[in-house]
């Protein structure tokens, strides 16, 4: 399977292509969303990871230009971004847009959008790896006294 992963940060696109070629894809690499939509025009990309927020050409204009092209129409877009603010989870709502995950979740959760998403869009489960909700929302810090309470116990 080939990804094209379009980022305007290097480190993330350095570790998603080292995620990802570890796991056994063929990974592409974009700085922004026309850089992106050039290589691919030129085919053979069957998944595209991009960030949402980019200079350039963001996200949400190279996903509606890919879609504009029928030989692109079908190529599924997981978007990614840091920000989970308002205005970005009402972006990502969109009927079109197949997936979105927060940056800082954890690789697996990235993996199973690409299982799902490499998947025929009829054979998928109903029930996306995770939803908008779920995949903004912040980790929950344990109370202190809780983690007081159980570094005191004796066994």
């Amino acid at each position: 399977m080939r990804i094209l992963v379009v980022d305007d940060e290097p480190e993330y696109r350095l570790i998603m292509r080292s995620v990802l070629t570890n796991e056994g894809y063929d990974v592409l690499l974009a700085e922004n969303g026309e850089d992106g939509l050039l290589m691919l025009e030129e085919g053979g990309i069957d998944l595209v990871i991009s960030d949402i927020y980019m200079p350039v050409m963001d996200g949400i204009k190279f996903h509606r230009k890919a879609r504009s092209n029928p030989k692109l129409a079908t190529v599924p877009f997981l978007f990614v971004s840091a920000f989970d603010d308002q205005h970005t989870l009402e972006a990502v709502k969109d009927p079109q847009f197949e997936g979105f995950l927060r940056k800082a979740r954890p690789v697996e959760e990235m993996l199973e959008w690409i299982k799902y998403l490499a998947a025929p869009p009829e054979t998928r489960p109903k029930v996306p790896p995770g939803d908008i909700r779920l995949t903004s929302r912040k980790p929950v810090e344990p109370r202190r006294d809780a983690v007081r309470r159980s570094s005191t116990r004796q066994y």
